[in-house]
This record gives structure tokens, C-alpha cells and sequence, in this order.
């Protein structure tokens, strides 16, 4: 009986440069003529990266890897980040990141405190994280109240943000008339914080002319009378 050869076996390219990545990942600093080569020709390279995506998607230990791996060398890292923070304007990749960094609530403090650091003395990211604020003002105020201490320290920093800032200013006692009522109800339960008020007042030293009597008995009067 005359047996049949079999044929051979067409192997797909994508798995060509899985194994390759595989041969590589062994033997780096042997191998590097042959990478640079591959990821040089513009029509290999997508098929070659999109190959060693596929293989990271089934076994995401090796991404653990390959990201420590990356780690140790800053200017790949630094372009990924780049990238990312670029990319991150998309709605989508922007709540999936945020979502990692909520599973993570130390990386998320950590990457906070850096954010906040970073744009400290730059306009275009303070103003980027003003609107995110203005956006989301309740959550934002969820967030103070957490800690006594962010509370506090945040009142204090604001005060002198306000102090020194005359269009900030402006807001900040346009803030404090559209929320007085509420303020005060706040304040009136502690008289001892009433009494600091009243105190600060006269510490400062109110200009209680005519001009400013009349505006204050103009403003209080139709309370008043209800």
C-alpha cells in the first residue's frame, strides 16, 4: 500500500512572529539585529506587534512581564505614558483607567498628589482640573468631607487663595450670598463659632459709615419684615 505524503503544513505568519518574539525574549541582546530588522520594515512590523498582542491577550502574566520589563527602560515607558495621556481625552479609556485606579486606592492617592504637584504652577492643567471640579462639584465636596483634616485644611488654603485672587474673591462672596442661609444654619448651631465671627469682624475693623449702614439695614430689612 502505497502510502501518501502528507502535506506540509502552512504555518500562519502571526505565530512566525510569536515564535520569533518568544526566540527574542530568550536571547535579547543576540537577537537585537534581527528585531531591529523586523520592526524596520513597515508592511512585517503591525502583523509582528499585532502577533505578540494576541499572544499577551491569552496569557496576561506575561503583560505582568513585560511591564516589569518595561519599567527598566524610561524612554519606551515614557512614550507609552505619553501615548496613554494623549489618548486618555476618549470617554471610554479615560473611565477604564479610572477604574483600575479605583481598584488600586493607594496608586489612585499617590497619582492624585503627583497630578496636583505637576500642574501647581501651570494655567492650562489648573484650569483642566477646575472644570473637572466645576463638572462634578458634589462629588468633589463628597471628597473633602471625608477627612476633618481635608476640610480644614482645604477652608484654610482657600482663604488665602481667595485673599490673594480679587476675581476668586468676587466668587468666593457671591458663593457665600447664594449659600448664606445654609451657612448660617450650619454656624448657628455652634455658638462659640458665631462668637469667632463676630470677633473676627471687629478684629478686622468693619468701616461702619453711613454709606455702609444703609446698604446693611437696606439688606436685612426685608428679612425682617417676613
Amino acid at each position: 500500500m502505497i502510502k501518501r505524503r502528507r502535506r506540509a503544513r502552512h504555518v500562519p505568519f502571526t505565530w512566525v512572529a510569536v515564535a520569533a518574539s518568544v526566540a527574542i525574549a530568550c536571547a535579547a541582546s543576540s537577537q537585537k539585529p534581527a528585531v531591529d530588522a523586523a520592526l524596520s520594515n513597515d508592511a512585517l512590523r503591525p502583523e509582528s506587534l499585532e502577533a505578540t498582542l494576541r499572544v499577551l491577550d491569552q496569557h496576561p502574566e506575561y503583560v505582568d512581564e513585560l511591564f516589569a520589563l518595561t519599567l527598566k527602560h524610561p524612554k519606551t515607558l515614557d512614550r507609552f505614558l505619553q501615548n496613554t495621556a494623549r489618548k486618555l481625552s476618549d470617554d471610554a479609556l479615560s473611565r477604564l483607567t479610572a477604574r483600575r485606579l479605583a481598584d488600586h486606592p493607594e496608586g489612585l492617592r499617590q497619582i492624585l498628589i503627583a497630578t496636583l504637584d505637576e500642574v501647581s504652577d501651570e494655567p492650562a492643567p489648573l484650569g483642566a482640573v477646575s472644570e473637572a471640579i466645576r463638572e462634578r462639584p458634589q462629588i468633589a465636596a463628597m471628597v473633602l468631607v471625608q477627612h476633618d483634616e481635608s476640610v480644614r485644611r482645604t477652608l484654610k488654603a482657600l482663604m488665602s487663595e481667595v485673599g490673594k485672587n480679587r476675581d476668586a474673591r468676587r466668587s468666593f462672596l457671591l458663593g457665600v450670598q447664594e449659600n448664606s442661609v445654609a451657612m448660617a444654619a450650619v454656624i448657628a448651631q455652634d455658638p462659640n463659632v458665631m462668637a469667632s465671627l463676630l470677633r473676627a469682624f471687629g478684629k478686622v475693623g468693619l468701616k461702619a459709615g453711613k454709606t455702609e449702614l444703609e446698604a446693611l439695614l437696606e439688606a436685612v430689612a426685608p428679612e425682617d419684615a417676613e
